[in-house]
């Protein structure tokens, strides 16, 4: 039997999974309480699914929203153009939110040919009202948007890039902490429980797997001198000595994230560019890259974690004293 290519689609979502551009995206979706996700034709139907089940699976921590409606969608485009129709949903949208709650919503556009432009121009409204904007798309969209973040599937049929579009946004909620549930388990005490269970299990030595695989370091000070501190918000300085021999050594038997509130989402771009994608750049110029499994601000699960500003509990009699003798 002649059967439908779907271009490997397991390894692409391996490749896609394990791409920096990836783990940026999760990182904004974590951040993020509102998610808005946008796309036209079978895309529409892929974001308003993964809408619904976002919202359900994330037991009401995170909002999310399509515009999967046939009525919202022609009226809008019928008052508007097809171009500007996402626009007008996104305001009406979030026309009361205060600056706060527009800096923790992710507009999400999904996209086979990455040019289209009714979501193009909804990137464009979401970045000048402070928004964080993120892309899935089977090519690149060559968008000038600083902001946007652009997970780039590389695949050549519609329909692996669908399919493999909703895929990922399970992914995303289960990069959150949520759980996505078996069969017959999907009622709402049953969401409880696994979720309590991925998160507090008393049977494990370990609540997670990667608790015991990861070495956690410190970004500034530890493998970047930073002998100016902030000074311009660049990564100016050499690597730390030793540093590279040490990661190579660790990187033989831990997965090695580097921790930095450089890559917190508060931070002011410099030169059109985020925190996280400052160090990558950095740790590619020198090197190292190919040692480190993840950047992020938040504090990794790991069975140590390298820092130059920590002060190692025993106990408060302790760490009280060590903090008496701080300058």
């Amino acid at each position: 039997m002649d059967k439908l290519n779907f271009e490997n689609i397991g390894n692409v979502f391996n490749e896609v999974t394990d791409s920096k551009e990836w783990q940026e995206l999760q990182e904004k979706f974590n951040y993020c309480d509102d998610i808005f996700i946008i796309g036209h034709g079978g895309n529409l139907a892929v974001a308003d699914h993964a809408s619904v089940d976002i919202s359900r699976l994330s037991n009401g921590t995170k909002n999310a929203q399509a515009p999967g409606s046939a009525i919202v969608a022609t009226s809008l485009i019928n008052d508007t153009s097809f171009d500007d129709w996402l626009v007008h949903w996104l305001q009406q949208r979030t026309v009361s939110y205060n600056k706060e709650q527009k800096d923790k919503s992710l507009v999400l556009g999904i996209s086979s040919s990455g040019t289209s432009t009714d979501i193009i121009n909804a990137f464009g409204y979401a970045e000048l009202e402070g928004m964080q904007i993120g892309l899935i798309t089977a090519y690149p969209s060559n968008s000038n948007l600083s902001n946007l973040t652009e997970v780039i599937q590389g695949v050549e049929f519609y329909h692996t890039a669908e399919v493999l579009a909703l895929l990922l946004t399970y992914q995303l909620t289960h990069g959150s902490g949520k759980a996505t549930p078996p069969i017959f388990k999907n009622k709402p005490k049953d969401l409880e429980q696994l979720n309590r269970q991925a998160g507090a299990s008393k049977e494990r030595k370990y609540s997670y797997p990667d608790e015991h695989v990861n070495i956690a370091i410190d970004f500034d000070g530890v493998i970047h001198k930073n002998s100016k501190g902030y000074h311009d918000g660049t990564i100016y300085d050499d690597v730390v000595d030793g540093a590279k021999e040490a990661l190579e050594e660790i990187a033989k038997k831990y997965t090695v994230i580097v921790y930095t509130a450089k890559a917190r989402h508060d931070r002011g771009f410099i030169d059109g560019k985020s925190g996280t994608q400052l160090i990558w750049e950095w740790l590619e110029k020198n090197n190292l890259s190919h040692l480190i499994s993840k950047v992020t601000a938040e504090k990794p699960r790991a069975v140590a974690y390298i820092d130059d500003k920590a002060i190692k509990f025993s106990d408060w009699t302790d760490v009280l004293n060590k903090i008496s003798k701080l300058k």
